[in-house]
């Protein structure tokens, strides 16, 4: 009789998981069905996507195969690139991937077959909150095991508003090719900047990635005595663009991205810096002014500038009014950083309705960028919270909504977090006369790094933490910030901050590196206000740590 009743429940259990499929089948849209106009009521979809991560290449045999009508367009596998023939890795053959444009509220759904043989992959939805579906955030070893060669792995997600994008987790593999936009547009009477713009279109993403001409594989850790830098060849807009050999004059002829404009309409354009390096990004569109209503997804008070710079990860949303004369203008990207002795540019075209090319004969050169005196947003040599002539801090944006939550603005917060970034340099016999298995880099081919923070670097987990955390306890640093069994310092482990749900978390960022480089840290599933920033020079010091960093906290000179 117990036996007869097991049968019976284990039957209704899977007719329901059964009926449950069938149901969501019929609901799945595919995905292009979802680019549309957002209305206010309208009911959500489900939007179904399948993507094909492989190994592919740039200038193959598509470019000669397909038909010149269809060549460069989403029925032509051919991918340009910069004119630079190597291989890639791709999404269903496209450089960047297929873009996912919805409906914010929409539901995403992403089957992923890893075609890659001897790659494990994820795919990471950079900026989309999760709530819910935590399981799906795309991070081997933390939300979920890493899709295997062979196998394929769905994603479910519910789209919040804003302009977002999706990359591999894996390894090195996003310098390689697997990203693309992800878009989530609210009904324009929902939208706290409809008013500003007349057009919101799906082809005015600006999708801009760093670019190698070698597999990112061969820079890591890094060679000694040719090609020792890490720093990118060039940059691709919508993966266009062209390369320039500085060492022999020469420049490739591949097509450039064009954006087209009616004159007097207002246009958004929804910039992401899908970079990776640590090199920064400057964009200017000769002749016009942007202003500014979004970062990272979030609306900002309109701020009106001639130049965006932003760091990797980071995504814009500005207004172009067309209000010149009608013609082509320059849209021109650099890098800057540690890009800044290679000359990295890249340039896309403003196209006017009925406008010919004849502003386009003289090319902006990267000198000119560098001198451009208009007013930019992010200026890479502005300090923190100090503004110059020619450079606005991004500290001076301020939110565009209210905030809800009036438990943010309390003086204490529930948790309060010290998280002290530090590199440590090491000789080469510390790393190759001990029996050491460190991950390290090379810089410059003679100084050898490996990254910390709070005196830990990290090391991924044995099994995911978000569902098999007990599996992977005995690989969690210390809280005490101990070392871990059998180490006796610059320790390896995953390191855990353990904070109470619903609580407030303040988190103090502290850079403890003694280099002129910048790099974005981006938390996965939340957003977050910024409620302070300074300098040691706001200090009286010449370095931040971890402990002085606390004294002056303590003491109540951090500015809030």
């Amino acid at each position: 009789m117990v036996q007869s009743r097991f049968s019976l429940l284990v039957l209704l259990t899977f007719l329901c998981i059964a009926r449950s499929q069938d149901f969501t089948a019929q609901l799945l849209k595919p995905g292009h069905e979802c680019v549309r106009e957002c209305k206010e009521g309208e009911s959500p979809m489900f939007c179904h996507y399948k993507f094909t991560v492989e190994l592919y290449q740039t200038l193959g045999a598509p470019c000669d195969l397909c038909h010149p009508d269809d060549k460069f367009t989403s029925k032509c596998p051919c991918i340009l690139a910069d004119g630079f023939e190597r291989t890639l890795l791709a999404v269903n053959k496209m450089l960047p991937a297929p873009s996912i444009q919805v409906c914010a509220g929409d539901r995403i759904v992403v089957d992923v077959t890893n075609a890659m043989e001897g790659y494990d992959t994820t795919l990471h939805w950079h900026g989309l909150r999760q709530k819910n579906t935590q399981y799906f955030d795309g991070v081997p070893m933390i939300t979920q095991c890493p899709i295997s060669a062979g196998q394929t792995f769905r994603y479910q997600m519910i789209t919040n508003e804003g302009t977002y994008f999706y990359h591999t987790h894996s390894g090195l593999q996003k310098f390689d090719g697997i990203e693309g936009s992800v878009i989530a547009r609210l009904p324009r009477s929902q939208d706290g900047a409809a008013h500003l713009f007349d057009y919101d279109l799906p082809e005015h993403v600006v999708f801009v990635n760093d670019w190698m001409h070698t597999h990112i594989e061969s820079k890591f850790p890094g060679l000694r005595t040719r090609s020792t830098a890490q720093q990118p060849t060039s940059i691709l807009i919508n993966g266009k663009g062209r390369w320039t050999d500085l060492s022999a004059g020469n420049t490739t002829t591949t097509p450039l991205e064009v954006f087209n404009v009616k004159k007097g309409y207002r246009y958004r354009f929804r910039m992401i810096n899908s970079m990776t390096s640590a090199c920064t990004l400057g964009m200017r569109v000769i002749g016009h002014n942007l202003t500014v209503i979004t970062t990272d997804g979030e609306l900002v008070r309109p701020q009106v500038v001639d130049a965006i710079h932003s760091s990797a990860g980071e995504r814009y949303d500005f207004i172009l009014h067309a209000d010149q004369e009608a013609g082509e203008y320059w849209i021109q990207f650099w890098a800057t950083g540690l890009c800044l002795d290679d000359q990295i540019q890249q340039l896309a075209i403003l196209k006017y309705e009925g406008s010919d090319s004849t502003k386009l004969a003289v090319v902006p050169t990267y000198q000119e960028a560098l001198n451009h005196t208009g007013l930019a947003l992010n200026y890479p040599l502005t300090t923190c919270g100090h503004d110059t002539t020619h450079g606005l801090c991004l500290a001076h944006l301020r939110s565009g909504y209210e905030i809800d939550d009036k438990e943010l603005l309390k003086e204490k917060p529930d948790v309060k977090l010290y998280l002290n970034y530090t590199l440590m340099s090491y000789a080469a016999e510390e790393l190759f006369q001990n029996d050491s298995h460190r991950t390290y880099a090379v810089f410059g081919g003679t100084q050898y790094v490996q990254a910390f923070v709070n005196g830990y670097s990290f090391k991924f987990p044995p099994s995911p933490l978000l569902s098999q955390y007990q599996d992977a306890k005995h690989s969690i640093c210390p809280t005490d910030g101990s070392n871990p069994p059998g180490c006796s310092g610059n320790c390896s482990c995953t390191n855990v901050f353990n904070v109470p749900l619903n609580s407030v978390v303040e988190i103090v960022m502290i850079d403890g590196v003694d280099l002129a480089d910048v790099h974005s840290f981006h938390l996965h599933g939340y957003t977050f206000k910024v409620v302070g920033m300074g300098t040691p020079a706001d200090l009286n010091v010449t370095a931040c740590n971890s402990n002085n960093i606390r004294e002056f906290d303590e003491a109540g000179k951090l500015k809030r």
